[in-house]
């Protein structure tokens, strides 16, 4: 059990304190589809750690997400060198700026492993467990079939011709908004979807996941995120790239429903890449390589018989629930300390 030694008082006013607290300082709500993603840790985080003295503490813990120029977490760094202790520093952002701290471990969601800092550490995004919420938990292994089935729901660049100029000249209005991810999923699904190598089932939007939790009603969200899980779980693989970070909640969604994520490795950082070798659960593409896509898809796809693939489905579910969820993660965290 990892004793940690953490204090309100460094935790600036109208913050919220981090997800990793819930079950020693109560739940906060949270109003979207993935409100009940943090219920399983919950219900055995005093089991994980334990709060206790500065004196006794393994680590301190920063109580809040770390926020740049915060006075708080400067104190808490003093505090921790002052008893010759690490300070524990979760950082839930797009953002890749270098978080100016020293004598800290930092776990942070967006990462490049060209820049990464031996204290930096990727966090997953979390999202509710969808095999927990759409299929009771049951796993939904699906047989090999002779043609791959790629799947992908979501915001892309363009589509056609068309889209192409309207794009474009939103790009030149907006500078900068629209995101690298959506120029290079929109480049693989092209890409894909040109090859007779690959069937697909793609349904593709010009809007991102802001724009439609902005404007649309609790309904209609509802019926998209309905349609994108059961577009993971009927397709044999997913494409995954990087989001406006550079990381993707579609990973570890895909993993959470027992499927093989097509990731496009643009210098990713993952979680427990120090122990686990991610390329074992996937279809690894790096970035520069995305022209063969669809070649590397079907070569992978031809090696696979039925056992192997679905000891595959099997593995990837394994993989989420033990270190990936709220509570596999925070159970693996202390590995990062040593």
């Amino acid at each position: 059990m990892l004793k940690l030694f953490t204090d309100r008082l460094y935790l600036p006013k109208g913050q919220r304190y981090i997800p990793l607290l819930y079950p020693f300082w109560g739940s906060l709500k949270e109003e979207h589809l993935d409100s009940d993603r943090y219920s399983d840790y919950c219900s055995v985080g005093t089991s994980i750690f334990r709060l206790t003295t500065l004196q006794e503490a393994d680590a301190l813990l920063l109580p809040g997400e770390y926020v740049f120029g915060s006075q708080e977490a400067l104190e808490m760094v003093e505090l921790a060198k002052l008893h010759g202790k690490k300070l524990l520093v979760f950082f839930n952002s797009d953002s890749d700026k270098d978080i100016p701290l020293d004598n800290t471990i930092i776990f942070r969601t967006s990462l490049y492993s060209s820049k990464k800092k031996p204290n930096e550490f990727a966090v997953p995004g979390w999202s509710s467990d969808f095999l927990k919420t759409h299929f009771r938990g049951q796993t939904q292994i699906r047989d090999k079939h002779d043609i791959p089935v790629v799947g992908y729901t979501g915001y892309i660049d363009y589509f056609g011709l068309g889209s192409y100029f309207t794009n474009l000249f939103r790009r030149i209005k907006n500078y900068g908004r629209i995101h690298p991810g959506a120029h290079l999923r929109g480049k693989a699904t092209r890409l894909i979807s040109n090859s007779p190598l690959i069937k697909t089932k793609f349904f593709l939007r010009n809007f991102s996941g802001t724009i439609m939790g902005k404007y649309y009603s609790a309904k209609v969200f509802e019926d998209l995120r309905n349609e994108y899980v059961q577009n993971i779980i009927e397709s044999d693989y997913t494409l995954v790239s990087r989001g406006g970070g550079n990381f993707s909640y579609r990973l570890y969604e895909v993993l959470s429903c027992g499927r093989i994520p097509v990731f496009i490795n643009t210098d990713c950082v993952l979680p427990f890449d120090h122990i686990i070798d991610w390329k074992d659960y996937m279809i690894w593409i790096e970035a520069q390589d995305i022209e063969q896509i669809a070649s590397i898809i079907y070569s992978y796809h031809e090696k696979l018989n039925n056992e192997k693939y679905h000891h595959l489905q099997f593995q990837a579910r394994l993989l989420y629930e033990n270190w990936i969820t709220p509570k596999g993660f925070y159970s693996n965290i202390y590995k990062c300390l040593s």
